[in-house]
């Protein structure tokens, strides 16, 4: 469960600061801003039994899809994060879904997972104000309220689910998610 709370985390703090000593000094602001936005919403209990380094990769993880979308389709990635292989871990298998914002966005994703029959663990979302350059970089994140011109919004999930343990099982969610998203997109 996802519930504002604005009492200071000292974990998130950690992860805050992983993210200003460790990424490229020309992306940790950017980075930083964005797991702050990613994170504002998680509750305490949410961060129970949680550790810095799995928190700082999970939201790493989901930074460098988005720094790099288009916007052209919405981005699915359905994974099992090993330390080897991603530099962090979860017991849980990670969906990031990164889309351009839509009303009924989070009910639709939340219908899906059920209707499959799969809890979800974690399910964070935030629709994210920003800029992009030409290129299709992130220039600047800006207030929700903003006029500026080429401001668009996105939104972005980390959900935690069930461990899926086939790659048949991984394909079938992010294809289900996809399908989900994209009629959402048409109504």
């Amino acid at each position: 469960m996802t519930v504002a709370n604005n009492q200071h985390s000292v974990l998130l703090e950690n992860v805050f600061g992983l993210i200003s000593k460790k990424v490229d000094k020309s992306q940790a602001n950017h980075a930083e801003q964005f797991s702050r936005i990613l994170f504002k919403n998680i509750s305490k209990e949410d961060l129970e039994d949680r550790n810095d380094s799995d928190l700082y990769g999970a939201s790493l993880s989901l930074w460098n899809e988005f720094v790099k979308y288009d916007a052209a389709k919405p981005s699915i990635r359905v994974f099992n994060p090993e330390i080897a292989k991603h530099g962090w871990q979860s017991s849980h298998t990670i969906v990031e879904i990164i889309t351009p914002d839509m009303p009924f966005l989070v009910d639709s994703v939340r219908i899906c997972l059920n209707r499959l029959g799969i809890t979800a663990h974690l399910l964070l979302h935030s629709p994210i104000t920003l800029k992009r350059n030409s290129d299709k970089t992130l220039d600047a994140f800006v207030e929700a309220t903003s006029k500026a011109k080429n401001v668009t919004k996105e939104t972005v999930f980390l959900i935690e689910v069930d461990r899926q343990t086939s790659k048949k099982a991984l394909d079938e969610l992010a294809d289900e998610l996809l399908s989900v998203v994209g009629e959402v997109s048409l109504a």
